[in-house]
């Protein structure tokens, strides 16, 4: 028997494959870095002209609001606004209330004359017609009765023989 005399072949190790595989992988490496740089680039690009058109929408809205206040300045309000404050002033007065007050209270004694509605000071003129003092005060104070705050202040009250004229005002 012969002894078996066996040889083994050297390893083949595949070397063009390796290079090429080298090769390939530093080419997608150097694309990748030229590319990430560039998107860097580019960053820092949109970042620059974001700060840029950031600080152009200052100075705009700056130039804005300096224009804003000049025409609010030199503006003179329309021919129309006096009367349409008093419309609106009128609108709100409560004209129920004031004459559902002066319905509800009765002291013997004075008598309503005249009633004057002022909307655009916001209060109204009552004129009236007394026999004596006491009376006249007691028709004041029934006015007041209940409000949170006394509405009704006597303005003037004159005595000219037998006739005898007040006049009070309310304030809304």
């Amino acid at each position: 028997m012969r002894p078996l005399k066996v040889d083994f072949a050297p390893a083949r190790r595949p070397i063009a494959a390796l290079v090429a595989w080298a090769v390939i992988c530093a080419l997608l490496t150097v694309g990748l870095g030229i590319g990430a740089w560039r998107a860097w680039d580019r960053r820092q690009v949109s970042a620059a002209q974001a700060a840029a058109d950031a600080e152009q929408i200052t100075r705009l809205q700056a130039t804005l609001r300096a224009r804003a206040d000049q025409a609010a300045a030199a503006a003179a309000p329309p021919s129309y606004a006096r009367d349409a404050l008093t419309v609106a002033r009128t609108a709100v007065f409560p004209t129920q209330a004031v004459l559902r007050s002066l319905e509800t209270v009765a002291v013997d004694g004075v008598r309503v004359t005249a009633i004057e509605l002022n909307a655009v000071r916001g209060g109204a003129d009552v004129s009236l017609e007394f026999d004596d003092y006491k009376a006249l005060l007691a028709y004041l104070e029934l006015l007041n009765e209940g409000e949170s705050m006394q509405r009704w202040t006597l303005v003037r009250a004159e005595a000219a023989g037998m006739r005898r004229q007040a006049v009070i005002r309310s304030v809304w």
